[in-house]
């Protein structure tokens, strides 16, 4: 009974947390309000308290969502893949679908005083484990001779500014096609520069 009980709480908090996502691709965050998230997710005002305290606790469970999705999108098509440079094209693309299927995220992540909810705790863990599925993927490379021999936080952290950078770019200036010549112009060019010799 209680496990039942918890799987419907767990549901309602997602179905919540969808909501808002929904929303976000419609408006922007400062115009959200809970009465608009209450409609959209078909609980009433009190009963979405119940699971989050207001709307800045709501949109950190979003950003969780979103970390949580890419790192298990990391672990099903990068962490499988044999190849380490074919894992790499695969995690550079993961980071392009993520915007693209969350374009309003980098006004968000820009304009959002994360620090003031004491959200860093909640997605620094997330983005870390982000950080160290990457870095699994380098050091793979590296120890097969494939990659280059690099400073492996550093070479994580290039590579995630460049990947997250260029996919914000894209989402505001380019078309919405994920298979555009762009963005393979932009994972060939970064796979051309961490590997040895001609790849």
């Amino acid at each position: 009974m209680r496990a039942r009980h918890e799987r419907e709480r767990e549901f309602r908090r997602e179905s919540i947390i969808e909501a808002t996502e929904q929303l976000l691709n419609e408006k922007t965050f400062e115009s959200i309000t809970m009465d608009d998230i209450a409609m959209r997710s078909d609980f009433s005002k009190a009963s979405i308290y119940q699971y989050f305290k207001n709307k800045e606790e709501l949109i950190i469970a979003v950003f969780a969502r979103i970390l949580r999705t890419e790192c298990h999108l990391i672990e099903e098509r990068c962490l499988l893949e044999t190849d380490p440079i074919q894992a790499m094209r695969n995690y550079i693309k993961i980071q392009f679908e993520s915007i693209h299927r969350n374009p309003w995220s980098p006004k968000v992540i820009a304009t959002f005083p994360f620090r003031d909810y004491h959200a860093e705790n909640c997605l620094s863990d997330l983005y870390n484990q982000k950080k160290k599925l990457i870095t699994g993927i380098i050091q793979r490379g590296q120890t097969e001779g494939i990659f280059i021999i690099s400073d492996l936080d550093i070479f994580t952290n290039m590579l995630l500014s460049a990947s997250v950078g260029f996919a914000n770019y894209f989402s505001t200036r380019m078309s919405s096609d994920i298979q555009s010549p762009e963005i393979e112009m932009f994972i060939s060019t970064i796979i051309k520069g961490i590997t040895k010799g001609e790849q």
